[in-house]
């Protein structure tokens, strides 16, 4: 057997008798004087109408009429909400931020509570359900146009909740439907290293603290699809960078 098997080998022992998997590929490393990159996404296409969806169960506690679902939503200066900013091709730098110290989603009124947020790969979600009556989660691994079953669980009554690590394989956005009512939605942004943010209500983001190199940065919208342009970023650097949707949608 020649070495290279012989590794492997004894990696596949490992992993199968400890539980244990290699680590991720970030690694955290003291950043001196790093660059800031901020700037805004902006939509500049007419907003399209609401999906429109029937409230027809468990009225008492979801309410009457329909749900309208909005995620190409657009603040102050044409800002797009409900975007994840990010880098892919960065291995080191700063550490992830410690806070917040749990991650919890709610089932609240029939709505997901948050229904757009980012939990780091790896990290544990609570899921509770605080509605008098049954619902069943359902969470969607995003691969490209594809998507598969990440988890799938019923709560019961009030009060009842569990907990999931969140480790997506192949795609970093996950989609959150309730079986049990089909005009609850949500989305979720799973980064695998600490440069990423979440745009505010007019559509900014910023990351700071980058080591200099050469980096694509990604904007991500729930149905927009993606954005994507290339940077180089020096020490001690304040680059503002822009990202533009609506164009063919």
């Amino acid at each position: 057997m020649s070495g290279n098997n012989k590794f492997l080998l004894f990696l596949c022992v490992a992993i199968t008798f400890t539980g244990v998997v290699p680590s991720s590929k970030y690694r955290v490393e003291q950043v001196q004087n790093g660059a800031k990159l901020k700037g805004s996404v902006i939509f500049t296409s007419t907003v399209p109408a609401p999906k429109i969806m029937l409230i027809s169960k468990d009225n008492n506690t979801c309410g009457t009429g329909n749900r309208l679902i909005q995620w190409v939503d657009v603040g102050n200066q044409s800002g797009l909400r409900n975007v994840a900013v990010y880098i892919t091709n960065i291995d080191h730098g700063k550490a992830w931020n410690k806070k917040p110290a749990s991650y919890t989603l709610n089932q609240e009124s029939c709505r997901f509570v948050p229904d757009f947020f980012a939990i780091p790969k790896g990290k544990e979600l609570r899921i509770l359900n605080s509605d008098p009556m049954m619902h069943n989660i359902h969470m969607y691994e995003i691969i490209g146009r594809a998507r598969k079953t990440l988890f799938n669980k019923g709560q019961h009554e009030r009060g009842i909740e569990f907990k999931k690590l969140i480790n997506t394989r192949r795609g970093n956005t996950i989609k959150v439907e309730c079986d049990a009512h089909n005009f609850m939605h949500a989305w979720i942004f799973v980064p695998v290293n600490p440069y990423y943010d979440l745009v505010d209500s007019d559509g900014r983001f910023e990351m700071d603290n980058i080591p200099p190199g050469n980096y694509i940065v990604k904007a991500w919208h729930p149905t927009l699809g993606e954005r994507e342009s290339t940077v180089t970023l020096i020490a001690g650097q304040n680059l503002t960078l822009d990202f533009e949707f609506g164009k063919g949608e």
